[in-house]
């Protein structure tokens, strides 16, 4: 009967250990979405960072173009 006792310990076991290594394995999913998901926004968020910086130039130089020439001579920083 030990026998019998033993073997049902380790198959709760072992059933536990399945259970949590499957769970695990859920979560490691879960986590490499929300990774996929921050990568695809921080290319987003340089994007429009890069387009906020070639924005910013052409103002500057909008400035100096149109400002400067009206006599003002101060320099415009964004």
């Amino acid at each position: 009967m030990a026998e019998t006792e033993l073997e049902k310990a380790f198959s709760t076991l072992a059933e536990a250990l399945t259970l949590t290594e499957t769970e695990i394995g859920e979560e490691i999913n879960v986590i490499m979405q929300q990774i996929e998901q921050l990568k695809d926004r921080i290319n987003q968020l340089n994007g429009r960072q890069q387009t906020l910086s070639h924005d910013r130039e052409s103002i500057a130089e909008m400035y100096k173009r149109y400002c400067q020439s009206e006599g003002e001579g101060k320099a415009v920083e964004f």
